[in-house]
């Protein structure tokens, strides 16, 4: 029966040396004769071996294993995210191993100690619908960086969040400088960057002597079109939606369409997070942008950084987002 996959004990055979000459060669030490090593690895790639990351974690005390936890597979910003985090893993020479189970406390704790068996360096958590206390649990057994808006106080966590409340407040004074003051918002529940965007909102609402308009929903399509049933029940509809995320807005635009009623002249929407289909010209969502790949790369070289040097301090990057105009804004229509 042939064998699923060749060991280093097959290229050490088949070379006629040892396993530990063997090792040495294909790690490249340089004690190991140029020539040698060259031969070696021409025998390993002919016999199709690769390395087995979890056995020479044991053996080196090192580990190039990063776990990547993705908080919710089904929505298209954080698979967007993880795409760039894996990316920027893979090109710093790390091994990724992701997980797409929908992240709760236990799972998440369970996810670490499935890593821990793998010897993992460290984890990378994505936004997971977890608590501080259970990323903290985590960060108890290995390094970690959290990119989301939850607050955690851990000298083993590095948190990326992004300016929820500055990113709102453009958005913001963009429509109220459109004319917009029956501005209403779609939150996404009891996600901390959800409730970020909506206290935020309120805010600038009450700063500008309007009364706040939102109601309280998840971050999907349907949840976007339920609002827009809602909101359009009251006698005194908005002028404006802003949506807390992209994936809410894209359920807005089509109920909107499905009532008749047309983007920008009749109701402007915003989104957050310009996910890939907000800029198709169907929809030509304006919205807030996050910078995926800056996330990435300090998500990287933040997990490098506590491999490297061990954690020290309590680190929190709050990252930039930028308004995109489209189509989806215009000016209030007149009453």
């Amino acid at each position: 029966m042939k064998k699923p996959f060749t060991t280093l004990e097959d290229v050490a055979l088949a070379a006629n040396m040892s396993r530990a000459q063997t090792s040495r060669a294909l790690r490249g030490d340089p004690g190991v004769r140029a020539e040698t090593r060259e031969r070696i690895a021409a025998i390993a790639a002919e016999l199709n071996y690769r390395p087995n990351l979890a056995a020479r974690s044991l053996v080196s005390a090192h580990s190039s294993i990063v776990g990547l936890i993705i908080g919710d597979p089904s929505n298209p910003f954080h698979i967007q995210l993880a795409q760039a985090v894996d990316r920027a893993l893979l090109d710093r020479g790390f091994e990724p191993v992701t997980t797409l189970r929908s992240a709760e406390d236990g799972s998440a704790v369970n996810e670490t100690e499935r890593l821990l068996r793998f010897r993992a360096a460290g984890v990378i958590l994505i936004a997971p619908l977890i608590t501080s206390k259970a990323i903290s649990t985590i960060a108890d057994s290995l390094p970690c960086v959290y990119l989301g808006s939850q607050r955690v106080n851990h000298p083993r966590v590095t948190v990326i969040t992004v300016d929820d409340n500055g990113g709102v407040r453009t958005a913001m004074e963009h429509l109220l400088s459109l004319g917009h003051r029956r501005i209403a918002h779609l939150g996404g529940g009891n996600e901390a960057s959800a409730r970020e965007r909506t206290k935020a909102y309120c805010e600038v609402m009450e700063e500008a002597g309007l009364e706040p308009f939102f109601l309280r929903g998840t971050h999907d399509a349907a949840s976007g079109r339920r609002g827009v049933d809602a909101l359009f029940s009251d006698a005194n509809p908005p002028t404006a939606i802003f949506a807390s995320n992209d994936f809410l807005a894209l359920g807005v635009l089509d109920r909107l369409k499905g009532m008749g009623l047309s983007v920008p002249e009749d109701v402007s929407v915003v989104g957050f997070d310009d996910i890939p289909s907000a800029a198709n010209s169907v929809f030509s969502l304006s919205t807030l942008r996050q910078d995926i790949h800056a996330q990435a790369q300090t998500a990287v070289d933040s997990l490098e950084a506590m491999i490297a040097n061990g954690a020290k301090r309590i680190r929190r990057h709050v990252m930039p987002v930028e308004l995109v105009l489209r189509h989806s804004c215009g000016p209030a229509k007149a009453s």
